[in-house]
């Protein structure tokens, strides 16, 4: 799935808006340690796509390769695997959820969380793009039946209902929040539902 679809489903999922009209002053005054765990849940769903980013800016800024090459050809080599099969390693996550468990760390649990929430969507909708999802016990993939974007294994379909999920969580995280920046944000990520596939359409073309 699309980044931004992961930032709302973790977002929907996790967050707390720390507001409520029967809320007690003492209580909502705690309630402001709930920015932390949002921001938590933010890193947490960014954090598996995080080496795709690092790359992108790297290409883009650093090393002057095309948006073609970039994606058909530099991505696939190493040490890019290897950074995303750190990135999007479920048994890394689950680990560091556990330390935060037994600790009692709330941030690290909300942000793992985040994270393998990000996996369990991200798992069943890749195809030949599919992670090394058990790094550091297996470099194996599972190539799924279904793709998120490759119209030759129902990306239309999946797209259709992924659009459909977003904006289900967009309309959770609008009514749970007052905050015009986040709605702001929140109408740039449904934009994005758009310039991004045109993005890749011109970049693979």
């Amino acid at each position: 799935m699309m980044t931004p679809t992961h930032l709302l489903i973790a977002g929907a999922a996790l967050s707390r808006s720390g507001q409520s009209s029967d809320m007690s002053a003492e209580i909502s005054d705690r309630g402001s340690a709930f920015w932390g765990l949002n921001c938590a849940v933010i890193v947490g769903a960014l954090l598996p796509d995080l080496s795709i980013y690092i790359l992108f800016l790297w290409a883009k800024f650093i090393a002057g390769i095309s948006s073609h090459e970039l994606w058909t050809s530099v991505y696939w080599q190493e040490p890019w695997q290897t950074y995303s099969a750190i990135s999007n390693s479920l048994p890394l996550y689950v680990v560091l959820f556990i330390v935060g468990w037994f600790l009692k760390v709330q941030w690290l649990q909300f942000l793992c969380g985040a994270a393998l929430l990000h996996l369990a969507f991200d798992l069943p909708f890749h195809h030949a793009d599919a992670h090394q999802h058990f790094w550091p016990f297996t470099e194996f993939r599972f190539h799924s039946p279904l793709s998120y974007w490759n119209r030759e294994h129902y990306g239309d379909v999946v797209s259709f209902f992924e659009c459909l999920l977003a904006l289900l969580c967009i309309v959770v995280l609008w009514r749970r929040f007052d905050s015009a920046l986040l709605k702001a944000g929140l109408i740039v990520g449904a934009a994005s539902y758009g310039l991004v596939p045109l993005y890749f359409w011109w970049a693979l073309s």
